[in-house]
């Protein structure tokens, strides 16, 4: 092996271009025809490879298994050598005659059962209706060539139109069948093929420009349920606000969204999000929500991916820059890349008038909370680093949670010291001009630039926080801004709150027993109900497993005031509650302005939350 690579590198690369030819016309068996041509290669072997990880993704998910019949031929026709290596790489002998390559792809659509690739960075072929191809999955690259002209010819059904930001390539003698068309695209390099996904399916588009830039946006929604204009003005809202918020950070001048709702059958996509791209994001979502549902997930979705424009697709590491598909070396700074971008995707709407204040606190909170589910001592550069291995693979959604509230820290760290006009949109602003698309930092160095341009402070808190496993105390910084911790009661069910039952059925003897290890809201309370109550009756009404759902209904005709009374057993003993009907509530705890907040601390929250 040692030998073969040395012999692959010996002579300077002759390629031209790679030509790359996708039949969505001629489907068999659900799998898609791609052949590659290639010329002039100048070495005796050669490799070529589908990527096993790309970009925005942070789990291995060897595309190379789902290719099949790999063949490779030169001028004349005949079968040249091959052999696979591994799920992704496949070796072909006598490469100086190679001259075309040819396999078939499977998608991963229908097959999700079968393994944990996320639906927005898979692939889906459905004959005559729609192909979301996130080409990576689609056309690899050869060792040496990663840099080469890649030539893309799609030849398409004519009733199914591409969305996609890449420019197609109008060509002199178009295609003369009343069946099929091909459409025609040049990228510069490999890594443009892997950016640039694209959406076949019957048109559903609307464009539409916000502050200079061109967004499109695709829908595909099988059932006809929901369709882009419908859609549109929520969508045209949320870009404007973030291009608003943005201000002059302007990554790029067309934008386009690739949303396709699943039908959520058995063969169909059931991983709901998205997946970034330099100019365009691929979602995935039920077709089976509500308009406002769907507006409210989108809202979220695609305001995040739309924010990594800036990181990493503007700032970004080495790691980053030269991605390696197949050998991947992670950046240690996912809190910047993912966590930054969650962060923007909740302040834009506060700052921007989409959200309250009451709304907006609401989800840091949670963030805080759902935080407390992974370790809160692992570092996380280490983390990132080793993000494909456990156990900091198990821990990669924190840097949603916790990797936004660090953003938030250094946020509010920053409008402290500057007295309230500069914050994290600053910073990175800042380290756009510094950086760029086309100049990575180095991962050691980000933290001793970041104290540079903002202040020691900020650099500190990296250090112990991200770097080091020192856990972070939000309260002390949140008091800050004049935010603290605070109680209110909530409405309530009285037998079930926000979709959590306060009673479950008992299997062995069909009775109703009230949890025992969840907070019973006031009624229950003041009736003297307790964890771990069986309950036997109701004003003489039975209720057991089989009339469980009489409960519920039973207790929506109840009035203020009335009275009520439980026969329960407890400890053995049969116990009888009695008392009035109240209101049902419940104690939530919530983050709130403080009443006492000094002036410098509302100075401070209102120029975090509005500026």
């Amino acid at each position: 092996m040692a030998s073969c690579k040395a012999s692959e590198s010996i002579v300077t690369p002759k390629v031209s271009a790679v030509t790359v030819s996708i039949d969505l016309v001629n489907v068999v068996d659900d799998k898609v025809k791609v052949e590659i041509q290639i010329d002039n290669i100048s070495t005796d072997t050669i490799s070529y490879y589908i990527p096993k990880i790309v970009p925005g993704t942070y789990q291995n998910n060897n595309y190379g298994r789902y290719i099949d019949d790999f063949k490779a031929f030169n001028k004349e026709g005949s079968t040249l050598g091959s052999q696979k290596h591994g799920d992704n790489r496949w070796k072909i002998s006598s490469a100086r005659q190679l001259h075309k390559i040819s396999y078939w792809v499977n998608d991963t659509f229908d097959c999700e059962e079968t393994h944990d690739i996320f639906s927005p960075t898979g692939t889906n072929i459905l004959k005559d209706k729609n192909f979301v191809l996130n080409l990576y999955a689609f056309v690899g690259y050869f060792d040496k060539f990663k840099e080469t002209q890649y030539r893309l010819f799609i030849k398409r059904p004519k009733s199914l139109e591409a969305s996609t930001s890449t420019k197609k390539i109008i060509p002199e003698n178009p295609v003369d069948n009343q069946n099929y068309d091909i459409d025609r695209f040049i990228f510069k390099r490999y890594a443009d093929v892997a950016d640039s996904p694209i959406m076949y399916s019957d048109p559903d588009q609307v464009t539409f420009t916000v502050n200079g830039i061109e967004v499109l946006l695709s829908v595909y929604s099988p059932g006809k349920i929901h369709t882009a204009a419908r859609i549109m003005p929520q969508m045209e809202r949320m870009i404007r606000a973030q291009r608003n918020f943005l201000g002059d950070i302007n990554a790029t001048k067309k934008y386009s969204v690739l949303l396709y709702l699943s039908s959520t059958k058995k063969e169909d996509a059931k991983g709901f999000g998205a997946l970034e791209h330099n100019t365009s994001t691929v979602v995935v979502l039920p077709e089976s929500i509500s308009k406002k549902k769907l507006n409210e997930s989108l809202t979220d979705v695609v305001s995040h991916e739309f924010f990594h424009i800036v990181t990493p697709l503007t700032i970004h590491s080495e790691e980053i820059h030269d991605f390696d598909y197949n050998n991947p070396k992670m950046s240690e700074h996912i809190w910047l890349y993912e966590g930054t971008t969650e962060y923007f995707s909740l302040l834009f709407q506060i700052t921007q008038g989409l959200t309250t204040e009451e709304e907006f606190l609401e989800r840091l909170l949670e963030k805080i909370e759902i935080s407390k589910q992974f370790d809160d001592t692992m570092s996380f550069t280490t983390m990132s680093k080793n993000i494909l291995a456990a156990p900091y693979r198990e821990n990669y959604r924190n840097v949603y949670e916790k990797g936004a509230l660090i953003s938030m820290c250094i946020d509010i760290i920053m409008r402290e010291k500057s007295n309230g006009v500069y914050g994290v949109l600053d910073l990175i602003k800042n380290l756009s001009n510094k950086f760029g698309a086309d100049t990575p930092f180095k991962d050691k160095e980000l933290i001793k630039t970041i104290k540079e341009i903002s202040y020691p402070e900020v650099s500190d808190f990296l250090e112990n926080h991200v770097v080091n496993n020192q856990p972070i105390n939000y309260g002390f910084y949140l008091n800050k801004v004049g935010v603290i911790y605070s109680t209110t009661n909530v409405p309530s069910s009285y037998f079930i709150h926000e979709q959590q039952p306060l009673v479950k059925g008992l299997e062995g003897s069909k009775e109703i027993v009230f949890e025992s290890n969840i907070t019973l809201n006031s009624f229950l309370k003041n009736l003297g109900v307790q964890g771990g109550d069986i309950l036997q009756d109701i004003n003489n009404k039975t209720y057991t497993i089989k009339n469980i759902y009489d409960l519920f209904g039973d207790s929506n005709q109840w009035k203020l005031g009335d009275d009520i009374s439980f026969r329960i057993k407890r400890g053995g003993q049969e116990v009888t509650l009695t008392s009035k009907v109240i209101e049902p509530t419940m104690e939530k705890i919530v983050l709130q302005l403080d009443p006492s907040a000094s002036e410098q601390q509302v100075d401070l929250f209102k120029k975090w939350i509005n500026d």
